[in-house]
């Protein structure tokens, strides 16, 4: 079962960045970021209640807690959307595909975790393959500034995976991914409404940017980031951050599906990574249940 989850995981994060980009044609940056968290809360609060799961965060989890929030949902969920905006969902899915990396750098403080030698060949190699996307990407000019703010994106994800498979492996993933979006919601609406949008909105696509903005809420934050914190607490951080390898794949295609090129180089890197990924996850999963269980 963790192989599945793994695929589901990222055929819907491989979507995601296209969905940011059809909210955005009305909504602002920040909106959609609050917009996903909120969504995400409400399906998960309905799955939290309909299970009669019981509350089990305790005093001592709310620091680490708070450190998940700010660095795995408020900084990323506000960043993204704007550069999606700016340069396209293949360049931003490019940045996060560096995560598995990070993830074994900063394993090693946080954790005191050493990668093994097929991990670390296979994340090396889906690395190689990474810059030649990036490189590839290059030729459009994105500002230095820009690129430095979206690999912030990666490094913020990975401490947070390593704080959660650290510090709050005892919480239930859908309790912990509950409090984690309410929270961000809780600060991003707010933040969103005191800025506002300093693009002009489209009108006329606003039927289109609300459905993608409620898919991106419910599936692509709610449920997908529920069953990803499932992966780190069960089978560690490094084998579910493996799946943000093939976030580019996903998001190369609806790029070119949205009249984005794809170029020969881009074509062997993504194979290239999928060839990585397979060999890294090959054989690593510890035989978990993913399944959900109502409270007593």
């Amino acid at each position: 079962m963790p192989y599945f989850w793994f695929v589901v995981i990222c055929l819907i994060w491989g979507s995601s960045f296209m969905l940011m980009k059809r909210a955005m044609e009305c909504l602002s940056p920040i909106g959609v970021g609050a917009g996903r968290a909120i969504g995400g809360t409400l399906v998960l609060a309905i799955l939290f209640v309909i299970l009669k799961q019981r509350r089990t965060v305790l005093r001592r989890d709310l620091v680490p807690l708070l450190a998940v929030v700010v660095l795995g949902f408020v900084w990323p969920h506000s960043l993204q959307p704007e550069l999606v905006a700016k340069h396209g969902g293949a360049f931003v899915g490019m940045t996060v595909g560096f995560t598995p990396l990070l993830t074994i750098l900063v394993s090693i403080p946080i954790l005191g975790i050493w990668p093994t030698y097929r991990q670390t060949v296979g994340v090396v190699g889906a690395l190689a393959c990474m810059v030649l996307l990036l490189l590839d990407l290059g030729r459009h000019s994105i500002p230095l500034i820009d690129i430095l703010l979206a690999f912030s994106v990666p490094f913020s994800y990975s401490i947070a995976n390593g704080i959660i498979r650290r510090s709050l492996k005892h919480l239930p993933p859908l309790e912990l991914t509950l409090l984690c979006l309410a929270a961000a919601g809780a600060v991003l609406l707010p933040l969103s409404l005191v800025i506002g949008n300093h693009r002009p909105a489209n009108i006329d696509q606003l039927g289109t940017a609300l459905l993608s903005l409620a898919v991106l809420g419910v599936v692509g934050t709610g449920i997908a980031t529920f069953l990803f914190n499932r992966l780190v607490q069960d089978q560690g951080p490094l084998f579910a951050a493996m799946t943000t390898n093939l976030v580019p794949i996903g998001a190369v295609l609806w790029g070119r599906a949205d009249g984005e090129q794809i170029s020969l180089a881009q074509v062997v890197a993504l194979v290239g990574i999928l060839a990585m990924v397979t060999y890294v996850q090959f054989g690593a999963a510890k035989p978990v249940e993913m399944e959900l269980v109502p409270g007593e």
